[in-house]
């Protein structure tokens, strides 16, 4: 089940970003001689560095590029790793993966404004996630037989999934670029699942979800090759 708390403290972030954005073009002039910036971008997804920060079981970073192939489409490329190692008081656990996310991005906002290269986003990604992940210590109590203590080796899980996306991105200077994003994901295959679902899934989210939501915050650099 999805954490309903979750999903709307990312809707509310959403609303905010969508309200300080729409007041921006608001407030523009428009013209129609007016040509946007075109090329492609270097960018990195801070979401999981920040989380690394409050948390010392989990560790990753992605690294994320758009490049521009036609007027107002972008293709999609993002790739990284994540970490997870606990302990707790039954069981521990390891997980150790890297993920890539493909796919084509459509911009909704048609009119630029002058000296603006503002975009609303909407896309379709395909991701795949691959981890090793092992439990070296298990502790299972029975009231009738006896205790149980045992482990699962390290094994392989590969998953497949499809990702809706949707967010604004703004040039705060010439050039450079932050851009919020709502993500929502959907499981389209998994192997060894069952064996144990991983704790949580490098580039998807929690392993037991068929269906998860996130929510990406980017800073990006664009090189361009027409502006």
């Amino acid at each position: 089940m999805l954490d309903i708390t979750k999903m709307l403290r990312m809707l509310k972030y959403i609303y905010i970003s969508l309200f300080l954005f729409s007041f921006s073009v608001l407030f523009s002039q428009n013209d129609d001689k007016w040509q946007p910036a075109r090329g492609f971008t270097l960018g990195i997804n801070l979401v999981e560095p920040v989380t690394a920060i409050f948390s010392d079981e989990r560790a990753g970073v992605s690294f994320l590029s758009r490049i521009s192939f036609k007027n107002n489409l972008n293709f999609f490329a993002e790739a990284g790793f994540e970490n997870i190692s606990f302990k707790r008081e039954r069981y521990d656990y390891d997980s150790n993966g890297s993920f890539f996310k493909v796919g084509i991005e459509n911009d909704m906002l048609k009119k630029k404004d002058v000296g603006k290269n503002d975009n609303l986003l909407i896309g379709l990604l395909y991701g795949y996630a691959f981890q090793e992940q092992k439990v070296p210590y298990l502790f299972i109590t029975n009231g009738y037989w006896d205790d149980y203590t045992g482990q699962f080796k390290t094994y392989t899980v590969n998953s497949h999934w499809l990702e809706l996306t949707f967010g604004p991105r703004m040039e705060l200077f010439t050039n450079f670029f932050v851009s919020w994003g709502f993500h929502l994901k959907v499981t389209v295959y998994r192997n060894n699942p069952d064996i144990l679902d991983p704790y949580i899934i490098p580039g998807y989210g929690n392993g037991k979800n068929k269906i998860n939501g996130a929510f990406s915050y980017n800073l990006e650099y664009l090189i361009p090759w027409k502006r």
